[in-house]
């Protein structure tokens, strides 16, 4: 264990790759993560996913941290928003596992998944057409990190300032792309 209780130093540590280092700050931090995970009521194997993909993303940021004597804080952040993912892939998976077949009741509904599946397809095969930086934009702005401003332009390496123009250009490019392939913004259901 360390003598130092010094949060900066030990994130200073792991960043170097101390494997000790890391250890006291699942020491320090796995209680609040197990408790955020139990505010969402979520299941053992439930809450260690939950934990691992917190931890596997501090590890993946850990160089990128702005404060590290917050990472408690940011750890918190982060185990939110992975528990949120587990509840909705729970209710994904429920929703599919007790999907019955197509009858006269539901198949509209059935009809209707499958369209939204491939409109969501016909999308995301546009933004890979787009510009390299305005596709890159784009994934970071509507993965499931939900992410600040701040955080998408630390990562893509751009002003703040620059994500709505770019935004922009990258959603009027969009348009073109989808109406080029003969996909309508109203088959899309997005606004104009």
């Amino acid at each position: 264990m360390y003598q130092t209780s010094d949060t900066i130093q030990i994130v200073t540590w792991a960043m170097a790759g101390d494997q000790r280092a890391w250890a006291e700050l699942v020491r320090r931090h796995r209680p609040r993560l197990t408790a955020i995970a139990a505010g969402y009521r979520l299941s053992g194997a439930d809450t260690e996913d939950a934990i691992q993909m917190t931890w596997l993303s501090l590890v993946q940021h850990v160089g990128s941290l702005r404060s590290p004597d917050q990472v408690g804080a940011w750890l918190s952040t982060t185990m939110r928003r992975c528990c949120l993912r587990v509840v909705q892939r729970r209710r994904w998976e429920s929703l599919t596992d007790d999907a019955e077949p197509a009858t006269s009741d539901n198949a509209g509904a059935v009809v209707e998944m499958l369209m939204r599946a491939e409109r969501g397809r016909q999308l995301w095969n546009a933004v890979e057409r787009l510009p390299e930086r305005q596709a890159q934009l784009m994934r970071a702005l509507f993965d499931d990190q939900e992410r600040s401003y701040q955080e998408i332009a630390s990562a893509l390496s751009m002003p703040v300032g620059a994500i709505g123009p770019v935004r922009g250009r990258a959603l009027r490019r969009l348009g073109q792309l989808l109406e080029e392939s003969g996909t309508s913004r109203q088959d899309l259901r997005l606004s104009a």
